[in-house]
């Protein structure tokens, strides 16, 4: 029990000193949903300054566009799509055509999403469902 204990202090201290290397995500395929703005936004904006390859997706064309033209002027090779992450087809859809057209995404970010001030109890189901 001491010796576990003597190393797990020792590696403790060890990784408060040397940091663990990142992964780099340099030319990684990024799909981030709900791009268009707030949290979306801000991550689209971090992997462009990375130099990853993005495809963005979000409900608000207007949004999606402006955010892949920041994207574009930070380096960032980007296509955005309009798409209704609360509807399966459009998902599918446009899944198969980032696949064909771009590649295999490497990374996701599920963003998308509505919120609603309501209590969950007190929440229709159709409400839930979009």
């Amino acid at each position: 029990f001491l010796a576990t204990l003597i190393y797990s202090y020792v590696e403790a201290f060890v990784k408060l000193f040397v940091p663990v290397k990142r992964k780099s995500v340099s030319g990684e395929l990024v799909l981030i949903t709900g791009a268009g703005h707030g949290i979306g936004r801000a991550t689209a904006l971090e992997f462009a300054k990375r130099q990853s390859r993005l495809v963005l997706w979000d409900i608000n064309k207007h949004g999606v566009e402006d955010t892949a033209a920041e994207c574009k002027r930070l380096g960032a090779t980007v296509q955005a799509f309009v798409v209704d992450c609360s509807k399966r087809e459009e998902i599918y859809s446009a899944a198969e055509k980032v696949k064909e057209d771009i590649g295999d995404v490497s990374i996701l970010v599920n963003n998308a999403g509505v919120i609603t001030a309501a209590d969950l109890l007190s929440t229709q189901d159709h409400q839930i469902e979009r």
